[in-house]
């Protein structure tokens, strides 16, 4: 293996978790660090289609991956821990090694080696605090199965319910551990021996979460985030520079086609609907959407992911008939100004547009962060994860948006989501002034372009691994 690995000379070694959703804020990191100077190299799958944001952020597209939708967890794990051997085998003066929450197991490599390792989380800092949280709980000793309970030191409009908890903890995923011990959990728990945490977020949004995530871990936890790219902060309103966030992606839409559609339609009257490229709700609850779209009469948007996995209200994978979906989907775009994108679809220049007036969500971070920075109310509904965190951020903490059911403490119900449930859920979003007000507010927090407190946050970690750096040399 030593032998296939190049020269590395780097300050910095990223390591995100390799998947679009990761290995963009983690690109958008090393762009941060690049333009303070420091070398980065990026560890990529040898299939990935990647554009370095900057001169000084090296690809390393050395990890085998053959299949981006089907990650086996220990031949990935067993890679990476190979690669950052071989690494290490020629040289350990890094200043630190990033690594992705997801495969938080590769720390104990790096402090084999007396290398600095810091955590990555891509998700925002409510999602690792309640995933903390859902661990520390015993849910068999709560007084009432079904009441929400408030968490000391969190904000009172955030509480879990048992199915919140069991429904949100994440299966270990984070590589072996210490020899012979378990493997690492994600989350605060898995980033024990890391120098710091960093985390997709900033101030402004996410102050108290950030705050208890740092007690409970005993570190910082410092907010580097939002981690989009440049030209999205640079942008005017329908003009997102998406090739460079999503580079390698082929749209399944013809962009200018797409803004002369958005164009023709008043301001804030179209629904965008989007699922991610992973999961997606269950084909059953895919045609009640489709019904509501047909029941309340607006223009939409509606990205279709055919590789995505369906999953049921209980978040169990379930088949779907997509091409019947598919079909149904389109029928109702004909005749109700719809329009139908198969694939990959701009977001960023979607959500940017004066007519889009709603954002169907599953609540991944990036596209929760997307919408809240311009300024476009959520209808949440998350399907499984921290998804149920981000959705309880937008819904109650931010008052940003609603839930596809009442009351907000059913996100994570295991009911179906009905026509009824969505057909409201959309004119409540559309029509809710109050929600849009806030929506509205939230956006000035990025007025001014990447949020300062993520700045001074990102020369504080630099100072403090660049100081520790020092004084290992000095031993």
């Amino acid at each position: 293996m030593a032998e296939a690995i190049p020269n590395l000379e780097a300050d910095i070694v990223v390591v995100p978790f390799p998947h679009a959703g990761h290995i963009f804020p983690a690109t958008q990191l090393s762009a941060h660090f690049a333009r303070r100077n420091y070398r980065v190299a990026i560890l990529l799958p040898s299939s990935a289609t990647f554009a370095s944001p900057h001169p000084l952020v090296r690809p390393l597209q050395i990890i085998p991956l053959p299949h981006p939708f089907r990650i086996q967890p220990k031949p990935l794990e067993d890679a990476l821990d190979s690669l950052l051997l071989a690494f290490f085998a020629r040289n350990t003066s890094f200043l630190c090694v990033v690594v992705d929450d997801m495969l938080s197991g590769l720390i104990d490599t790096c402090l084999a080696h007396s290398v600095p390792a810091v955590s990555l989380f891509t998700s925002g800092a409510c999602a690792a605090a309640l995933d903390h949280v859902s661990w520390q709980l015993d849910v068999d000793a709560l007084p009432d199965s079904s009441a929400a309970v408030r968490i000391p030191g969190l904000p009172d409009d955030i509480a879990l319910t048992p199915a919140d908890i069991l429904s949100t903890r994440h299966k270990p995923f984070g590589g072996p551990g210490r020899p012979g011990g378990p493997r690492r959990q994600r989350g605060v728990e898995g980033a024990d021996g890391a120098t710091a945490l960093l985390i997709n977020t900033c101030c402004d949004l996410e102050r108290p979460f950030l705050d208890y995530v740092s007690k409970a871990a005993g570190k910082p936890a410092w907010g580097v985030g939002p981690l989009l790219p440049d030209s999205f902060w640079r942008a005017e309103a329908g003009s997102a520079g998406e090739g460079e966030v999503r580079s390698g992606k082929e749209f399944g839409v013809d962009e200018k086609e797409l803004v002369q559609w958005l164009d023709a339609k008043p301001t804030g009257s179209v629904i965008f609907i989007s699922f991610g490229s992973l999961i997606a709700p269950s084909g059953e609850e895919l045609a009640q959407l489709a019904a509501a779209l047909d029941d309340v009469n607006l223009p939409f948007v509606w990205v279709m992911q055919p590789e995505a996995k369906a999953l049921d209200a209980m978040g169990q994978p379930t088949e779907s008939d997509g091409r019947r979906l598919l079909l149904q989907a389109e029928e109702v775009a004909k005749r109700r100004q719809g329009m139908v994108i198969r694939g990959w679809a701009p977001q960023l220049l979607i959500l940017g547009h004066s007519a889009v007036g709603g954002f169907l969500s599953h609540c991944g971070w990036n596209s929760t962060v997307e919408a809240v920075a311009r300024g476009v109310p959520i209808l949440a509904w998350p399907v499984r994860g921290d998804q149920h965190h981000n959705a309880k951020l937008v819904v109650r903490h931010l008052k940003v948006g609603c839930a596809v059911r009442r009351p907000v403490d059913g996100l994570s119900s295991a009911t179906a989501v009905t026509k009824e449930d969505l057909a409201s859920g959309i004119r409540k979003l559309m029509g809710d002034e109050g929600i849009r007000r806030r929506a509205a507010s939230a956006r000035e927090f990025f007025a001014g372009g990447f949020p300062e407190s993520s700045s001074s946050s990102l020369d504080a970690f630099l100072e403090l691994v660049s100081s520790q750096y020092q004084n290992r040399r000095t031993v």
